[in-house]
This record gives C-alpha cells, structure tokens and sequence, in this order.
C-alpha cells in the first residue's frame, strides 16, 4: 500500500513539474502611436477570456498564460491587438487609433453611422484641420471647407456673429440659420466654441439627413462634436497664440483744402446769407483760401482705427482616466481688442467630459459647459455718434480755429464745443455699451445595453442663460434729440434671464442576417422647452459732461424714467421620430425617416407638423466588375427626397395677448409727463391668425461619390432641387381691420443649385506630404408664387431704408430671386445739354420758350416725391410716363422708373486650400472666393452726398470729388462763378471750368435713393490664412518632459483680389432678405499670429 501511495505522489508531481514548465509569465508595457503609456488596456487570454489584467499607470502588465496561448489587448477608440505567447523578455503593443472610430464615423441624427454606409448629403471638417487655424470660433474656421455651406462673417468686429447658409436656405422671415447640435444637444450658435476643443464637424444638407430633426432642420443641421475623454496616461495640452492686427483697408477722403473749397460751393450754391456768413466765421475769407493747401489734414481713419491692438489666446486641455472612469477638461480664454477704439471682446470657455462605465453595459456620460463673454463698445454703427460714417465724414480741419484764437466772450460756448471739444476720438464714449453673458450649460445621458446590438439611451440637457447690458447715450448724439431727452445724456441697465431645456430618449437596434443582410431601427421621443424673461431701468437728464461708467454707477444723477419687465411666452415642441436602414452586403442601401413634431407656436389643430423623408445609394465598387480595380476604390451613386418644416416665428401670432403699455397713453384731461398707464395688445399692429400652419421644405438630392489611386483623388459632385411651400411671412393687410400686419402663409420659393467638392493627395510620402481641397457651391433661388394674385411684394425694414429714404428698394417678384435690389439707373450728371439757359446766364429745367411749360423732374430734386433738376445734379433715366395713371407724369424720374439694378447673390461660392508637410515642418494655406455678385454701397452714397451737412455742422465727402473731378462753383481764387452778377460772361468762367465726364456737385444728394451708380460688382478671393508651423524633434523635448513642441505663425487676411471701392466686399451676403447692402460695418483687419502648441 506504501508502494502505491508514494507511486501516485510521484505522479501528480510530475504532472505539476510538467505544467509549470509549460506556463509562463508573460510581462510588457502598451502604448500608443505617439509613445505615451496607455493606461487600463485590458489584456486577456484569448482562449480563456476570465484570465486577464490590466495595465498600470505605467502602461505594464504581467500575466501568467500558457505557452503556445494568445493574448489580446485592447482599449476603447483602439484597434484591438493579438499576439502569440512565447518564452523571452518584455513586450512592447503599440495600440493604432481605430481608423474607424476616427476617421470614418459620421455623426447623424441620434447616431452615428460609417461614412461608407451614407445615403444622404454630408460633409465633414476634422478636428485636426480646424485647430490648425487658429481662429477666435469653429463657426470661422468652417470658411470655404464644405461644398455648398456659405460662411460669412457680418463684419470684421471682434467676435462678429458669423452666419452659416447651407444651399442658399432661407424662409420669407429672412432666416437662414441651420439647427447647431453640440454633443448631441442644441445650441444657439457656434460662435464661442473654441477651435482647440473640437473633434469634428458635420453639416447636413439635405432632408434626408435633417427631416429627423423636424421643425429644426429647416435649413440644414451643423453637428460639432467636442474632444472626448480618453483612457490613458494624464495628458496636458497646452495652447498660446498672440495677434497684432492692422486696418487693411482705407478709404481716401478730401484733404483739408478740398474740404473747405467744397464747403464753399455748398454755402454758395444754397443762396442763403446766412450760409456764406457762417461759412466766412469758421474759415475765413473766400480770397484766402489758397491758405488751406499748407494746413494739415486730421485723418480720422488713422485716429480711430489706425492703431495696433494686440490680442491673446490661451487653452488648457487635461484628459485622462481608465475604462471605468474618463474625463476631458478644456479652459480656453482670449482677450481679442478691435481696431476700433472701445471694442473688444473677452471670451472665457470651460468645458468637462466625464464618462463613467457604472456597469457591464451602462454608461453615464457628464458634459458640463460654461461660457462667459464680455463685449465692449457700441458696434460700427453706433460708434460715436453716428458710427462708422461719422469717422469718415467728419471734417478735416477746424477752420478759423486752426489760426488763432476765439475770444469766448464773442463765441456760443456751445458751438465752440462742436468744434473744439466733438471729434471722433472724443465721441467714443458718446455712445458706450458694456455687455456680459454667462450660459451653463448641464448636459448628461445615459446609456443601457441590456442585450446584445440593443441600446436605450435618454439624455437630458439644460442651459441657463443670464445677461447684462450698460448702454450710455451722451448729447451728441441722436439717441437724445428729441423732445423726450431734450438732448441730453441718458441711460439704461438691462438684465434678461432665460432658460431651455431639450429631453430625449431613443432605442436602437441593428442586427445581421446571413452575414448579408443589414438591418439598423431607431425610435424616440423629445420634449423642447424655452422661455426668458427682462428687466430694464432708465434714466435721463444726467449732467451733459458725466462720463458713461459714472452714470451707469451712480444712476440716481440722473431722473428716474421707466421701469420695465417682460416675460417671454414660453415655447414648447413634443416630437416622435424613427428611423430605419438596410443595406444588402454594403452594397445596396435605403434608409427612411418619419418625425412629428407639435409646436406651441400654433393653434390647435394646426399644432402638429410631419417629415418623412427617403434615401438610398449603391456602391457600385463591390460590384464585381469594379471590386478588383486598380483605379477607382470608391464609387457610390446617392440619391435622397424629404420634407423639412419650418415655425421661425413669434409665439401666439395666432391668439390674443395684452400687456401694459408703461408709457404714453390715452390721457383724455390733458398730457402728463408719463402719461397713463393701459393694456394694449401684446402683438402690436399685428392681427392674429388661427389659420397659420408649419412652412415646409421638400429637398431632393443626387450625388456620386468617386475615389481613385486609392483614394488620393476623391470627387463628390452633387446637385439639388429645393421648395419651399406655405411660407410664413409677415405682410401687410388693410388698417381698416385696425391693424397693420399678419403672419401668413404665402407662395412659394424654389432652390437649385449644385455642390462640387475635390480632395487631392498630391504627394505621399514618409517625409514630405502635399494635399489640396477644393470646395464649390452654386445656388439660384425662384420666387414661384406670392400671396393669391399678388406678384410683388416690396421688403421692408432690415437694410432698405438704409439705400432708399421710402424703403423701397428689395421686392420679391415672382419669377425672380429673393435678394434683387431695385433703384434707378445712373445716367450721367445734368449738363449744358440737358437743360434749358435762360436769359440771366443760368439752367433750368423749364423751357422759355415753350409756352406750354414742358418741364424735366427728377427723384433728386426738392420736393418729397420728385422735383426740379439742377445743373451739376446727378441724371437718372426715365422709363415710364404717366406712371401710376398721372397724367402729368412725362419726363419725370419717380418711384415708377425704379428698376432692376443689382443681384447680391454670389453665382459661385467656396475655397480651397493647400496643406502639407515636410519633415518637421507644416503648412496651410486657406482661400474663399464668392463670385458674381452685387453690393450696394450705401458708404460711399452717403459720402458722395451733403446729406444733414448744413451750416456749423460740415461733413467731409470722398476725395474723388475735388474739384478737379466734379462740377463746381467756384474757381481757384475763391469766386462764385456761377449765378454771380458780377460776372457777366459766363462762357469764359463756369463752362470751360466744367467740362468733359465730371461726377456730380455732392451738395444735391441730400437723400437717399437706390442708384446704379453704387452697385459694385463684389466678386473676390482672399487669402483668409496662411500657417506655418515647426515641431521640434522628440528627442529634444522628451528630455525636458514635453511630448510635443510646435511653434507657428498666421497671417490672416493677408491679400484680397477685388475691384470693390469699400472697405471689404463681404458684407452681410446673403443674409436675409436685404442683404449685399455695405453701410457702417466693422472694417476688416489684417492679422499677424505667433503662437505655439505643447503637450506633455
């Protein structure tokens, strides 16, 4: 028995001694691409999965497996990898980035799809490409990248909102602005996102994309997803750039002498005394005016924008954490000055990602935002007084009071201050506003995956909005002429609050028959919810010398005015949504969309709105006549039709509200200073309208895609055809109904046009990289119908009061595009032909000879309508007699003569850009170009006119109209040569001084008219970027623990290719329904950038 016992220990050590010679401890470290230790990657035995470890902060591991076993190691948003267990030292696995998860994956709506299995209208900026350019928001950093996605910023203010037109998408209330969705959230604009914090942006443009996003998709959808938080080793990002920018246009005004000789004309060709006299006690003796050509002359441009400001920028970005718990930390702040003096902006953005995996299969995700933003000054159209205007047209020179001094005894205290104390750079705090906004921003959801390929997420977000604004009007300006401020200084402090919030739940599901078949269905609900309220307090009379921050402090130095509070009405929209897709080996696709949306912006039973839409594409590479081909790997014919809704209007247009009309009012016994307090109704002139229902948009879309040379060439034509129908539009109904306005549904409006976007890899190699893209978009809107027979309907407000003082200047016209401006025709100047000489050496518009008293009228002349014309006067042409069915309506240039005269809609729009490296060495090159279009330039009108220039208050005009140049009225000594009865040959002075093609006599533009003359061709490329940037080698900066060092330098706007006369041809194009018009926008600046990137 003894025998057998110590027989069978000897057995099982044996088997043990074998077995541990057949184990082994298998130890390494994991990283990634860039080196850095990945920090909790699992690391399993493949054949017996509950065998497994993880890695430490140093990115180790040890195991103990068998030999001839495999291990896997794997971590989220990397390629898993397997590899085969032998005896020897440590391992090293470099994890490679999903190319997938990274590069392929398209973000849509409520899930993301692989760019492969698209059917509808996508394009895609990465993350990469937009932090590269380093610019103030992502909403700029989008110019000129997506094919039929315009870009435009309003003006060149610091922080100016930039507006985003996707395929020339706009309603009949001028709104072109798409859906934007952040992390899966909506927000109001993109504005203050930084470029730094950004992973990747994708515009959809079609319905087939947008109609799952209903109402809100209306004009397309802009998705930008933010840096995620990534498992690993702790990593710190930091970014730093500072920028020098200059005025990069100027334009040239009359000099010191030019001025005060056109103000001579202008005195004397009024025929008033009491001009001349004035205009003898602010520059002296017309005898002297030669004295004016030694003076210096004040350049107001230089003064006020000509400086230097420097700006600066800085981001911080820490992510780290395992599997189980991640994060992503972004603080980003920039201080950028405008060259304007008293503007500026000072943003301050943090942003936090935090996933936690709480379970197997259930995944919490936190995204807290908070922005704070801080804006100063008026904006260009309030600069100083009268704004940006004001800086060009004030004079040059101060006269008299340039030579000598004025005895204050003899002087108005009052006029003397106009001119010794009032200048531009003076007059900033005239008009002085101070705003301040702060949004937080809570976002969470939750994610479930109870069984396999099912997922239930809900997510909720809520954003709380606050915001203060300081607003100071001193008595220059004209905020305070009139009898309620008595010109004199007043202020306000105003305070609003608002609130949304968005909820959704979705459940989907995908699965695969046969390994052939594919199936993926999604479903959901949404609860929307906005509201806000404000509160104002004003007060006036404050001390004409008090400065805005001592007024806005102390506003008890002031009389208390008004007190006023409102709430908005409160919006809310209930949707259900669903989707399904199939595709056929990846082959064959088709996807449909079905979303209901309820609003309360409408009357019951007209609440709910429904957006189906449909799209399928083939692939026609996994043919197998394709699949095996050496040129082209890719080649997807796309085709997509849906509806999208539209409600951008305001709540209860279709029911009665009241609110109190705090001041005024019917006082029957007599006025009162506030006068009596009574409910009006909440809308105004406008009468309400139960019968308005959802404006809808059917789109339709065809593309190809086509990738060659293994995708180094990819080409993406595309072509749509969009209509929008039951349009809402504010238009104007009879005031017998006691109203004025109504919010109704209206005609129709077509869009077609045709995107192209071309992706090249020039050159490919280890060292050396070259890549070119170019995007181009074409768009031409129809007007199909109006309002029942109506075929024309002029546009008010917006910018046409700016170009025509009646506010006829945009019409919508059936068979026309929206954007087509309508003036009259620019026929030269009134001249020795044009008119009749009378006998006392003058011209008139009256024949004497003609008994009948056949006379010329034009719109320019004295009167409200039209008028007599002058010799000198700007010449129009005359299209129609008895227009309106006057009779006296022959030769007369009025309201009935205006034509067409201007179409601000760009033929083409796009850019291109040229990238690359070469060893350590980067470099990017950004251009945008808009082509064949028109802009009004409302800035040059006005400085081409003597409009409010009168005596004491002398405005300067453009330096074009010397008196080389124009028709005048007196020559070099100073003489009036024209209606002078001393001068009795009028053949040897005013004729040969006015000769050959002169420009008009500015002093008789004294209104607004919309004119050829001002309508420029605004067609331009620009160099918006260029970067260059060096990183220094690793093994440099490992040494000093950097991972990264790169060092860059930007210039923006560097070149502009252009024949517009103003200061920028981009200026609010295509925005709204009166867009293209140039008047008192925020010049652009050139800017130079030096900044560098770290990571450690």
């Amino acid at each position: 028995m003894k025998h057998r016992l110590l027989l069978l220990v000897l057995l099982l050590w044996g088997a043990m001694g074998i077995a541990n010679a057949q184990t082994i401890i298998v130890k390494g470290t994991v990283k990634d691409a860039a080196g850095e230790p990945v920090i909790g990657a699992a690391v399993i035995e493949r054949e017996n999965p509950s065998n497994g470890t993880s890695t430490d902060i140093d990115g180790s591991f040890a195991l103990s497996v068998a030999k001839g076993k495999h291990l896997q190691v794997s971590f989220i948003g990397y390629t898993t990898q397997e590899i085969a267990v032998v005896a020897g030292g440590p391992i090293e696995v470099i994890l490679a980035e999903d190319a997938v998860a990274a590069d392929e994956v398209v973000v849509l709506g409520y899930m993301n799809v692989v760019r492969k299995d698209l059917t509808g209208s996508v394009g895609s900026v990465a993350g990469e490409k937009l932090a590269t350019v380093p610019v103030a928001s992502a909403a700029e950093a989008l110019q000129g990248k997506i094919a039929g996605v315009q870009v435009t910023t309003v003006d060149g203010a610091p922080g100016a909102d930039v507006d985003i037109r996707i395929r020339g998408a706009m309603d009949l209330t001028g709104t072109s602005k798409p859906l934007f969705i952040v992390d899966g959230f909506p927000a109001d604009n993109i504005n203050d996102i930084p470029p730094t914090d950004i992973q990747s942006i994708d515009v959809l443009k079609d319905a087939s994309l947008t109609a799952i996003y209903g109402a809100r998709g209306a004009h397309g959808v802009v998705m930008v997803t933010t840096k995620s938080a990534k498992a690993g080793r702790m990593k710190v990002d930091f970014n730093f750039s500072t920028r020098f920018n200059k005025l990069a246009n100027k334009i040239e005004m009359m000099n010191t002498y030019e001025f005060v000789r056109y103000q001579l004309d202008n005195a004397l060709i009024k025929n008033s005394n009491s001009d001349r006299y004035q205009w003898r006690q602010d520059f002296g003796n017309p005898w002297d005016l030669d004295l004016y050509q030694n003076m210096p002359t004040y350049d107001w441009q230089d003064e006020v924008m000509g400086g230097t400001p420097v700006s600066y920028n800085y981001n911080v970005t820490i992510n780290g954490g395992n599997e189980k718990l991640r994060f992503n930390a972004s603080l980003t702040h920039s201080d950028e000055e405008g060259i304007l003096l008293g503007s500026g902006v000072e943003r301050t953005n943090f942003n936090m990602k935090v996933n936690a995996q709480l379970a197997k299969n259930l995944t919490l995700l936190v995204n807290p935002r908070f922005t704070i933003r801080k804006d100063e000054g008026a904006g260009a159209d309030a600069f100083g007084r009268r704004g940006i205007i004001d800086i060009l047209r004030y004079r040059p020179t101060n006269g008299m009071r340039e030579f000598g001094y004025v005895d204050p005894e003899y002087a108005d205290p009052l006029e003397e201050a106009q001119w010794v104390l009032s200048n531009p750079v003076n007059d900033v705090d005239q008009n002085y506003r101070k705003k301040l906004s702060y949004q937080f921003v809570n976002q969470a959801s939750l994610e479930w995956k109870p069984i396999e390929n099912l997922r239930l997420r809900t997510e909720f977000s809520h954003t709380f909005g606050f915001g203060e604004e300081d607003r100071f009007f001193g008595y220059l300006t004209d905020a305070v002429a009139n009898s309620t401020y008595l010109n004199q200084p007043y202020a306000y402090i105003k305070n609003s609050r608002s609130t949304r919030y968005t909820w959704t739940t979705t459940a989907a599901y995908n699965f695969t028959v046969n390994e052939k078949h594919n199936f993926s269905f999604l479903a959901g609900f949404e609860l929307q919810g906005r509201d806000g309220r404000q509160n104002q307090s004003t007060a006036r009379f404050f001390p004409q010398n008090i400065s805005p921050e001592q007024a806005i402090a102390t506003m008890g130095l002031g009389k208390a005015y008004q007190t006023t509070s409102s709430m908005d009405v409160p919006e809310r929209t209930a949707s259900y949504f669903a989707q399904a897709n199939y595709n056929y080996k990846h082959k064959y696709y088709i996807s449909a969309t079905f979303r209901a949306d309820g609003s309360s912006k409408f009357a019951d039973g007209k609440q709910w709105g429904y957006f189906p839409s449909v799209s399928g594409a083939w692939a026609i590479n996994e043919e197998n006549f394709l699949k095996n081909s050496r040129v082209i790997d890719q080649l997807k014919l796309r085709l997509a039709i849906g509806m999208v809704g539209n409600n951008a209007i305001n709540s209860d247009q279709w029911r009665y509200l009241y609110s109190i009309k705090s001041s005024g009012g019917p006082d029957f016994s007599g006025t009162s200073e506030y006068g009596d307090q009574y409910y009006v109704n909440a809308n105004g002139d406008t009468f309400i309208n139960r019968d308005i229902k959802w404006e809808t948009t059917i789109t339709r879309n065809a593309a190809i895609d086509l990738g060659m040379f293994d995708n180094r060439l990819v080409i993406t034509p595309e072509v749509y055809w969009n209509t929008t129908r039951d349009m809402l539009y504010t238009t104007q109904i009879p005031i017998t109904t006691g109203y004025r306005n109504q919010v109704q549904n209206i005609g129709q409006v077509t869009n077609k046009g045709f995107d192209l976007t071309i992706q090249g890899q020039i050159i490919r190699k280890k060292d050396f990289e070259l890549g070119v893209t170019l995007t181009l978009g074409h768009n031409k809107s129809n007007v199909d119908k109006l309002n029942g027979d109506v075929n024309e309907l002029w546009v008010t407000g917006g910018n046409a009061n700016k170009v025509s003082a009646d506010g006829e200047a945009f019409k919508l016209k059936v068979g026309q595009p929206i954007g087509i401006l309508y003036g009259y025709v620019y026929d030269g100047v009134y001249g020795f032909d044009d008119l009749y000489r009378t006998n006392s050496d003058s011209w008139s518009h009256t024949d004497p000879a003609d008994n009948s008293g056949t006379t010329v009228k034009t719109v320019l002349g004295s009167g409200d309508t039209y008028g007599n014309p002058k010799i000198g006067m700007p010449k129009f042409k005359n299209f129609v007699d008895h227009g309106g069915g006057r009779e006296d309506d022959v030769n007369v240039v009025d309201k009935y003569d205006k034509v067409k005269i201007g179409d601000m809609n760009p033929a083409l729009t796009g850019g291109f850009s040229i990238n690359g490296r070469w060893k350590n060495f980067d470099f990017t090159a950004n251009f945008t170009y808009m082509l064949d279009f028109d802009v009004y330039n409302a800035m040059a009108y006005t400085l081409s006119s003597s409009i409010d220039n009168k005596a004491g208050n002398y405005y300067n005009v453009m330096q074009k109209f010397n008196h080389l140049n124009r028709w005048s009225f007196t020559n070099d000594s100073g003489e009036r040569i024209y209606g002078n009865s001393q001068t009795s040959n009028m053949d040897d002075y005013f004729i040969p001084q006015n000769q050959g093609d002169l420009l008009w006599a500015p002093q008789y533009v004294q209104k607004y008219i919309a004119s050829s003359y001002f309508v420029e061709d605004g067609s331009f490329l620009r160099l918006s970027d260029i970067t260059i940037g060096y990183t220094l080698p690793a093994r440099l900066t490992k040494k000093a623990g950097i991972q990264r060092l790169r060092v860059y330098f930007t210039g923006s706007n560097l070149w502009l290719l252009t024949g517009y006369s103003g200061y920028d041809p981009e200026v609010d194009v295509q925005k709204g329904l009166t867009p293209g018009v140039d008047y008192n926008k925020y010049p652009r600046s050139r800017g130079y950038m030096f900044g560098v990137n770290l990571s450690f």
